[in-house]
């Protein structure tokens, strides 16, 4: 930056300093005005160039001239004698006193237009010389990538450069690594992201200070640069590497105790004492590329499915991840970036994330088994195997001394899967869809009966519509509003199971 102080030193312009202001202040340009109220159009750190032409020399509007200027925090204010006034007034001298806003005379025979090329000169090197130490600092952290730098050394070296605060991060948000002071400055203000890699497997997080300069920008591109040729390896290491996590994904998958794997593939890497696991489908191709993408951290645990898929050209993989909100977001994110559906595990420990997979591959079946549906324009498919299935995932979890307790809530759970069919609701809900959906006593009992006798048929509609003495198509739409109202199929046996036992902990009283 330029200081006021450069601006002064430059004999030829012969500028004298009548009154100082707070410190040396940075200038940022110059502006030459004869407006009392110059304020709104300024951006801080300005010379103000005037003649005084607006006002007489005892005129107390000097006072406001300067305090307007002073609340947009203007470098200094230069004053043209020998034009309309023959000395600076003293009213503009004690005004600047008070607010403490340097005022300098500038002669006769020096225009205006003098003074503005001496700081354009001054800011233009300026720029030069910054330009100069940001394409050294470049050429140290380029000659730097040729040897064996390590991520933490490069780190360190854009924050003496730039007055950052700086750290790696993995494809799972985990910090690989950062400068000190890194997490305060990231959680006091916003922090820029910078790509390292097309596939988003690592990324440069910045933060902490002022908005980077042009020549800092600069500076953390060439950063980011070196960062992305050290992380980058060859794909040879990289299939090995993808091999190694796949075989760990696969242990861990059939129940072996191997988390401690985890460790000595990636040290360093935080556990998490629970985690789940998620079932993937798709066309193979966009399987594949999803197998793919570029990974780091807990990202890596990923194995392709041993079962074949439902028909062909459809397959399926695993994915284990942190039983995080933001980890299961950005695996989810990952899937529906390649039109993948998803299944998604309860929660487990790290130990037992086999039994998360059981929970995923039991709702397999709910997911699409039509090829060409992967192929055309869709929104792909989440489901929650502890989210979807309310009482089947509370009876798992209830031990036998707890049932019959106040933590066994039957009517809660009942509701939960009737919805609006369920006795305790009031006549205008809205539907598993979202949308507004009113049922009336009379219907909610029809619909009820209908599904009671549904099941009392073994799931036939030809003697179930002759039990209730209506055509096969009433039955039909009956059954397509009872699918709309609970958002459950009766396609789907746990959907069936779910239904059956809501209606029966009703009728018993819960």
């Amino acid at each position: 930056m330029v200081a006021f102080s450069q601006l002064l030193a430059i004999q030829h312009l012969q500028l004298r300093l009548v009154q100082s202001g707070a410190g040396d202040p940075d200038i940022t340009w110059v502006s030459n005005t004869e407006l009392l109220d110059l304020g709104a159009y300024l951006e801080g750190g300005e010379i103000i160039l005037t003649t005084g032409l607006a006002l007489a020399p005892d005129d107390h509007r000097w006072r406001d001239f300067v305090a307007g200027l002073n609340r947009a925090r203007v470098a200094a204010i230069g004053f043209g004698v020998g034009v309309v006034h023959e000395r600076i007034p003293p009213l503009l001298v004690q005004a600047a006193s008070t607010y403490r806003v340097a005022l300098f005379e500038v002669p006769l025979p020096v225009p205006f237009i003098a003074v503005s090329k001496a700081v354009a000169e001054l800011l233009r090197a300026d720029e030069l010389g910054a330009a100069r130490g940001a394409l050294q600092a470049q050429q140290r952290l380029l000659e730097g990538a040729r040897g064996e730098q390590q991520p933490a050394e490069v780190l360190s070296s854009l924050a003496q450069m730039t007055g950052k605060h700086l750290a790696l991060l993995g494809s799972d948000g985990t910090s690989l690594a950062a400068t000190a002071g890194f997490a305060a400055a990231d959680a006091a203000a916003a922090t820029e992201l910078i790509d390292l890699d097309s596939g988003g497997r690592y990324r440069l997080a910045v933060a902490g200070g002022p908005p980077l300069t042009p020549e800092g920008r600069s500076i953390v591109a060439a950063g980011a640069m070196v960062l992305g040729l050290a992380l980058g390896g060859n794909r040879a290491a990289d299939g090995r590497e993808r091999e190694r996590w796949e075989r760990l994904t696969a242990a861990l998958l059939a129940g072996a105790p191997a988390a401690h794997g985890i460790g000595i593939l990636a040290p360093g890497v935080i556990i998490s004492e629970r985690m789940r696991v998620l079932a993937l489908q798709g066309a193979a191709e966009n399987l594949a590329a999803w197998r793919r993408e570029p990974r780091s951290g807990l990202d890596r645990l990923v194995a392709p499915s041993t079962d074949p898929g439902p028909v062909p050209g459809v397959e399926r993989a695993w994915q284990i991840v942190d039983d995080a909100a933001a980890c299961i977001d950005a695996a989810l994110a990952a899937a529906s970036a390649h039109n993948l559906d998803v299944v998604v595990g309860r929660p487990a420990a790290r130990d037992e994330v086999e039994l998360s997979r059981r929970s995923a591959a039991a709702r397999l079946r709910s997911l699409s088994p039509t090829a060409p549906l992967y192929a055309a324009p869709r929104v792909p498919a989440v489901v929650w195997a502890d989210r979807d299935t309310p009482v089947l995932e509370a009876l798992l979890e209830a031990e036998s001394d707890v049932l019959g307790t106040t933590g066994w809530n039957p009517g809660l759970l009942s509701r939960r899967v009737l919805g609006p069919l369920a006795e305790s609701y009031s006549s205008s809900y809205a539907g598993a869809d979202g949308n507004p959906a009113t049922v009336s006593a009379d219907d909610r009992a029809m619909l009820r009966e209908t599904l009671r006798t549904l099941f009392a048929a073994d799931g036939q509609r030809g003697p179930t519509a002759t039990e209730l003495g209506i055509h096969r198509n009433t039955l039909r739409d009956r059954v397509t509003r009872i699918e709309r109202l609970t958002g459950r199929s009766l396609a789907d046996p746990d959907d069936r199971a779910e239904l059956w036992i809501a209606l029966r902990l009703e009728e018993s009283g819960g």
